[in-house]
Parts: structure tokens; C-alpha cells; sequence
């Protein structure tokens, strides 16, 4: 069963039970009452009639002995039906609608009045019992009210109530119907929405309305909606760079692998002059070193992927000191004035790691056939800023983006001809995840790159 048919019965059964219950204790409250105010009056026509029977038993004190034969005639003198028994029970007269033996009102103990209701022949009564004694005399006097106007004034309104109770059903059946369609209708909204999602559409949304729960709920489900298609993007792009990873793998392997695979089969099939042999060798060579710094530029990411390292608090300045050695022999052969500025710091560093990073950074530089190339460090207020800036081609605005994407290469002929495979940047990237620190690159694609890694510090601990 639907949510909506069991708030609609719900609320129907309970608004109906309610109703009645309300009702019958409207009316039984109203008979009480009626029959509260039937018993007083009851009472004063006993307390009269009872002055008048003293009276004759006063008056008259053989009026009930058995040789009395006009006793018949009493009940002309009494305001309401009557009925006398002896003391033993027996019947002497009576005048109501009971017969003799019908009412138990004369187990009623000396000085208590019993009341009792009797209903006979349509008509319904009260009938009031007492002792009295007058001179000798002792008996038994009853009473009798008639109360069958009240009876029929309940039953009026029980049958007006369920008049009423059916034509407010009839007319609160459209109202629950529209109520529970009203509270209901923003939870059949969150259903569709959920089902177009699980459809595909990832950017569909629920308008909210109002602070209630529910809105509350359409709230969180917008909320979900939007992690759902952001992690959604996230896949699909991380699908999209995992597929664009495999075609430039295999299109960097495939494409020097045929031609050195056709060079060789060239030098073994045919004697060839001289220098046709060394330019094919010298091919074989050029592609071999380039896959060979394929393979260990991929091994490097591979690892850093499954390995976690150690950071060790280092001094930037010893850091450089050891890549000055070797970068400045590098830059003297390409002909690039080398530059370098560092000030005292210290940062959380893996050596080999961060050696890796800014070999990559410089290589990249030369490559973008910079003559000028500076690195320069600048302590901050709780952090230490690298910046490694070239004057070479630099990097257009739209290729910024992708930059540390794996085989992703701004101009792809260049990067062969100097052994590259797109790998240098994603590797520094991965490097300065590794780090937890931020890169930013800023290149405007026509004088030069500028490439800063800023490392964030940790409070030293002084000794106690």
C-alpha cells in the first residue's frame, strides 16, 4: 500500500472514530443530565404523594386493612400513578405500568429511597420506593414518572447526530483527499526526481518550499543530488583521463616501436652505406632513450601510488646545494644562464623525491628552449615558496588546465624529439600531493613559465 492511501485512511478512520466518540459522549452526557433533572422531579411528585398517603393513613387508618373495599378509588387522590405492598411484600393496589413483582425497588433498606428505570410497552418511567409508616400502619409507597420524553429526545439525536456525522464524512472526504495529496505530493516529487536520476539525468533539482520536514528532506535530496553528480563528473573524467592514458600509452609506444622495428629489419635485410646505417642507429638510439625514459618516468608514478614515504625536516638551502652541482653542468651545455636564490628554511621532504621534482621542472624549462632559468626560495610566515621561472615559449592559457594530465603534451613533436613522453608535470604533480603541498602555474604562452611549489610548516616543538 501506497504512502498516500495510508495517511488518506489514517486520517479518515481516525477523524471518523473521533467523531463518534465525541458524539456519543455529547449525547450521553445531555441524557445523564436529562435523567439527573427526571429524578429530581420524580422525587418532589414522591415527596407530594407521599404527604397525601400519611394523610389518609393519618385520617383514615383501616383504609388498607383487607374488609376496606373502596381502596380502588385512591388513586384519583394521588397526582401520579401509585403502588402500595405491605411490609410482607404483598400487593395492596397499584395504579402504574409495572406489574406486581416486576420491580425488586422493595429490598431498599428503612430511610434510602430507591430509584429504578423501567421501560414498558414503548413508555419508559422512574420509579421511586420508600417505607413509610404513619400511626401503626407500615408499607411500602412507589411512584411512578414518566420519563419517555427523554428517551425520545436521545434517540432524536442519536439519529440528527448520525445525520450530521454522515454529511461531515461526505464533506471531510474531499478535504483528506486533498490534505494527504498536499503532504504526500513533495515525497512523489523526491520519487520522480530520484528515478530521472537513476535515469541519468544528474542535474535534476526539487524547488523548495516552506521549513518543514519535508522541505528539509527535498533540501538533503538536493544536496545528495548534487554530490551524486559531482562524484558522477569526477568518474567520467577520471574514466576519460584513464582512456585517454591507455591511447597515448600505446600511441607512444606503438609509434617508435614500428619505426624501430623497420630501421632494424632495414640494417639486418640490405647492406647499406655508412651513413644511412648511423642515421637509422642514431634513430634507434633517440627512440630507445625516450622509451627508456618512459618506462621509468611510469614505474616512478606507479609507485608513488602504492608506497607512502617518509618526510624528514630538511634545510632548503643543503636541499639545493646538491642540484646546484648537477643542474649547472646541464644548463652550460644548452647554453642557459642558470640562476639561483635561496634563502634559509626548512620544510618536510622526501630528498630523493623533491630531487625528482625540480630535475623535472628544470628539465621541462630547458626543454621549452629558455636562455634564462631561475630558481628562487622565499620564506613566508608559515610557509616556504619555490619558484622555478624560465623565459622560454611558456604554456598557452587553454593547455594550463591540463598540464599535469599523464601524456599530456603542450607541443607533442618538440617532446619526442627531446625524449619526452608527457609525463614530467604529472609526476611533479603526484610529487607535490605526496608533499601536501600546492602548485600553482602562471604563463601567459609567450615569455616563459612560472612554476611555484609552496610547502606548508608545522611549528617546531622547543625543548621543555
Amino acid at each position: 500500500m501506497k504512502l498516500f492511501h495510508k495517511i488518506f485512511l489514517c486520517v479518515l478512520i481516525m477523524f471518523g472514530i473521533a467523531f463518534q466518540i465525541v458524539g456519543y459522549l455529547l449525547i450521553n452526557f445531555a441524557y445523564e443530565n436529562a435523567i439527573e433533572q427526571q429524578k429530581k422531579i420524580a422525587f418532589q411528585d414522591f415527596q407530594y404523594n407521599r404527604y397525601i398517603l400519611q394523610s389518609i393513613l393519618y385520617s383514615e387508618p383501616a383504609f388498607f386493612s383487607e374488609e376496606k373495599t373502596e381502596v380502588a378509588d385512591i388513586s384519583s387522590r394521588f397526582t401520579v400513578p401509585v403502588a402500595v405492598y405491605g411490609t410482607d411484600g404483598n400487593y395492596i393496589f397499584s395504579n402504574t405500568a409495572a406489574q406486581p413483582g416486576e420491580l425488586d425497588l422493595l429490598e431498599a433498606d428503612d430511610g434510602r429511597l430507591s430509584f429504578q428505570i423501567y421501560g414498558k410497552d414503548g413508555g419508559s418511567y422512574i420509579f421511586v420506593c420508600d417505607y413509610v409508616s404513619q400511626s401503626e400502619n407500615r408499607v411500602y409507597f412507589i411512584t411512578q414518572t414518566d420519563i419517555s420524553e427523554v428517551l425520545d429526545v436521545q434517540k432524536n439525536m442519536i439519529a440528527y447526530f448520525q445525520k450530521i456525522y454522515l454529511t461531515i464524512l461526505c464533506v471531510s472526504f474531499p478535504a483528506i483527499f486533498l490534505l494527504t495529496n498536499f503532504v504526500t505530493s513533495p515525497i512523489k516529487k523526491v520519487g520522480k526526481a530520484a528515478r530521472r536520476i537513476a535515469g541519468g539525468e544528474y542535474a535534476e533539482r526539487i524547488l523548495v518550499k516552506g521549513k518543514d520536514e519535508i522541505s528539509e528532506l527535498v533540501s538533503d535530496f538536493n544536496q545528495m543530488a548534487g554530490q551524486i553528480e559531482g562524484k558522477i563528473a569526477e568518474l567520467s573524467d577520471a574514466v576519460r583521463k584513464k582512456e585517454d592514458f591507455a591511447a597515448n600509452f600505446a600511441h607512444e609506444l606503438k609509434t617508435p616501436l614500428t619505426s624501430v622495428i623497420g630501421y632494424a629489419d632495414m640494417l639486418y635485410q640490405r647492406d647499406l652505406p655508412r651513413e644511412t646505417v648511423k642515421n637509422a642507429a642514431e634513430y634507434i638510439l633517440n627512440e630507445g632513450m625516450r622509451l627508456e625514459s618512459l618506462s621509468l618516468k611510469l614505474m616512478d608514478l606507479f609507485v608513488m601510488d602504492k608506497q607512502g614515504f617518509l618526510l624528514e625536516r630538511m634545510s632548503v638551502r643543503e636541499l639545493f646545494q646538491n642540484l646546484q652541482q648537477g643542474m649547472e653542468p646541464i644548463c652550460r651545455k644548452r647554453e642557459v644562464e642558470f640562476n639561483i636564490d635561496i634563502e634559509e628554511g626548512n620544510i618536510d621532504a622526501d630528498y630523493d623525491l623533491f630531487k625528482t621534482m625540480i630535475l623535472n621542472l628544470a628539465d621541462n624549462a630547458l626543454k621549452a628552449d629558455c636562455k634564462i632559468l631561475w630558481i628562487k626560495g622565499r620564506q613566508g610566515k608559515n610557509d616556504y615558496r619555490i619558484e622555478v621561472h624560465d623565459n622560454g615559449k611558456g604554456i598557452p592559457q587553454e593547455d594550463l588546465g591540463r598540464i599535469t594530465e599523464a601524456f599530456y603534451m603542450v607541443d607533442k613533436s618538440r617532446s619526442r624529439k627531446q625524449h619526452g613522453a608527457g609525463l614530467g608535470m604529472a609526476l611533479v604533480a603526484k610529487i607535490v600531493e605526496i608533499h601536501k603541498a600546492k602548485m600553482k602555474i602562471e604563463s601567459d604562452g609567450k615569455t616563459g613559465t612560472v612554476v611555484s611549489i609552496i610547502f606548508h610548516q608545522q611549528e617546531e616543538k622547543g625543548d621543555e
